[in-house]
């Protein structure tokens, strides 16, 4: 008497049957067939067994005959199959898959199902070799590590940026905290607390003999102490891009500073991207380190400022060095001298004498095949065979702290370990204390620079003037402009034409006065730098100044002050 839909029906003809299946004990399939979507989710059926007329139980037993005989199938269309004839693969189906299937174990005799054992053998397809399961470095940055692959590739072409950690130095952390052995080859640097000297006594005792000192206490009371930690950098200069790397031409390579700091915290690398920014002069948007720091007032000294910025080789670095990245040993250029602050992290420096050889202070004959020679495998293993190989070489070794400033004189072979993430601000400088030598390199190396250098000597340093022109009498050197044209030095640098040209010319106020104690007469100093500006006259009068500054603010404000003389 109930009128039944065929849906109705359908419903009620799979109430009576499994899913899937046939209910216990039956040979059809009611209802709806399986598409090939669902027989892939679903475990394999005891009664569709592909590729092979033997099926097993879930305790291991085969079925009679009589049972596979009779087991067949009818398909939607009504044609009917035996179960035990192999199915054709379909043209898509993928070879994995069925293996897959064919090993998983077959359901009990009574048509229940159950899911595939544990004890199948995984498909080769998920099998993964070590170096692809090695998971890479996440940063919270999306962009991050698409900048620190560009840097990488162009820092170093000799080596793929994924090889970058292949020495596994991030879980050496028994190389950065080392002690150092002092014995009668190594020594300490000597140290000295900035209260218990003044400079006088530095230049006599350190500076005027060449000898590197670690001064304590001597930037407590400057800003960038608690200005310069990574947090405090990233808020200021967030959006900023730095020099972290230089590619083979000598390009710069730069990297917004929120990319670097995320870098930074989570860098694994061997020796890492080490952020040397040199225009911290020039760039507006990073001068404020400026204000941050004073030179050191033990190092007076800067002769070189009587080249104005644009012709003067760079000479100040602001340093950022995450752990395990510094520099290998080297000499400064022009044999200028050098003082190194650090406000955060620390470092290991090494010394030599200028006398050593180049080869026994590089140590280079003395690497093994697949070795590097970067900063920390030279701490690492470079520094301890160049002490057994040369038990002559005296070495000098210390620690430098933050609110500690080293001085590494002229000449002298040097490198640093950073220790951990490090903040620091390094500049080089010529002084009375290697005058003579800066002055003999520079003439060489530099020729442009020597001849703008001295062109101002002879304007606004005579005594300089005159001793750099005895210096040249004495060797027999004739500088670029009393040399016939087209001729050259034979030893000279290549990089001697990278400078100015020769018909620029400075004037009082391109060149700062700070540094040049000693250099310049009183008389010449007031005329230098600002001081050169006074011929504009007296300071404007204060209603000139109100005027102006009237003209520069909004609208909305010079009318609120009209109409109340109170708020102004």
């Amino acid at each position: 008497w109930l009128i039944k839909s065929p849906r109705a029906c359908w419903h009620r003809s799979m109430a009576r049957t499994s899913r899937w299946g046939p209910d216990e004990g039956s040979t059809e399939v009611r209802g709806r067939s399986p598409g090939r979507g669902d027989r892939d989710k679903r475990p394999a059926s005891p009664s569709k067994k592909k590729g092979s007329s033997k099926h097993r139980t879930s305790g291991g037993g085969d079925r009679s005959g009589k049972e596979k005989a009779s087991a067949t199938t009818t398909s939607k269309s009504g044609r009917t199959r035996s179960k035990a004839s192999p199915r054709r693969r379909s043209s898509g189906g993928s070879p994995a898959r069925s293996a897959s299937r064919e090993s998983s174990p077959a359901a009990s005799e009574g048509g229940a199902r159950s899911r595939p054992s544990s004890a199948a053998a995984p498909s080769p397809k998920k099998s993964k070799s070590p170096s692809r399961a090695r998971k890479s470095v996440e940063f919270q940055h999306r962009r991050t590590l698409g900048e620190v692959l560009r840097c990488k590739k162009g820092k170093r072409t000799d080596i793929k940026p994924s090889e970058w950690d292949k020495f596994k130095y991030a879980s050496k952390e028994e190389v950065l905290t080392r002690p150092i052995e002092y014995d009668s080859q190594t020594v300490p640097i000597p140290r000295v607390k900035r209260k218990d000297i003044t400079p006088e006594w530095f230049y006599e005792h350190f500076a005027s003999k060449c000898q590197p000192v670690i001064v304590e206490d001597v930037c407590d009371d400057w800003p960038a102490m608690r200005r310069w930690s990574i947090d405090a950098l990233e808020e200021r200069f967030r959006h900023i891009a730095f020099k972290v790397a230089k590619d083979d031409k000598g390009k710069k390579l730069r990297m917004k500073f929120k990319y670097y700091a995320d870098y930074i915290r989570r860098q694994q690398d061997d020796s890492p991207l080490y952020l040397f920014e040199t225009n911290v002069d020039d760039n507006g948007y990073i001068r404020a380190l400026c204000q941050d720091y004073e030179v050191p007032d033990i190092f007076p000294h800067d002769w070189l400022a009587l080249v104005n910025n644009d012709a003067r080789p760079p000479f100040r670095w602001f340093c950022i060095g995450p752990k395990r990245s510094g520099t290998t040993v080297h000499t400064d250029p022009l044999g200028t001298a050098a003082w190194n602050v650090v406000t955060h992290g620390c470092k290991r420096w090494v010394l030599f004498e200028p006398g050593e050889s180049k080869k026994a202070v590089k140590g280079r004959d003395l690497l093994k095949d697949g070795e590097d020679d970067e900063a920390i495998m030279y701490f690492d293993y470079l520094l301890p065979r160049i002490k057994k190989a040369h038990p002559e070489l005296k070495v000098y070794e210390g620690l430098q702290k933050p609110g500690e400033v080293i001085f590494v004189p002229g000449d002298w072979w040097h490198g640093v370990l950073n220790l951990e993430d490090t903040v620091a601000i390094t500049q080089n400088y010529c002084g009375p204390d290697n005058f003579d030598m800066v002055w003999s390199k520079t003439r060489k190396e530099r020729e442009k620079v020597a001849w703008l250098w001295l062109r101002n000597m002879k304007k606004f340093a005579p005594d300089l003037y005159e001793r750099a022109m005895a210096m040249n009498r004495r060797d027999n050197f004739r500088m670029r402009h009393e040399r016939p044209k087209g001729e050259r030095l034979s030893d000279a640098s290549s990089s001697s034409s990278e400078s100015s040209s020769d018909s620029s010319s400075d004037l009082a106020e391109d060149l700062d006065p700070h540094g040049l104690k000693g250099a310049v007469p009183q008389e010449n100093a007031g005329r230098l730098g600002a001081g050169g500006f006074k011929r504009q006259g007296a300071a404007p009068t204060p209603e000139l100044v109100t005027a102006a500054r009237a003209s520069f603010e909004r609208p909305g404000k010079r009318r609120r002050e009209k109409e109340d003389p109170d708020m102004a």
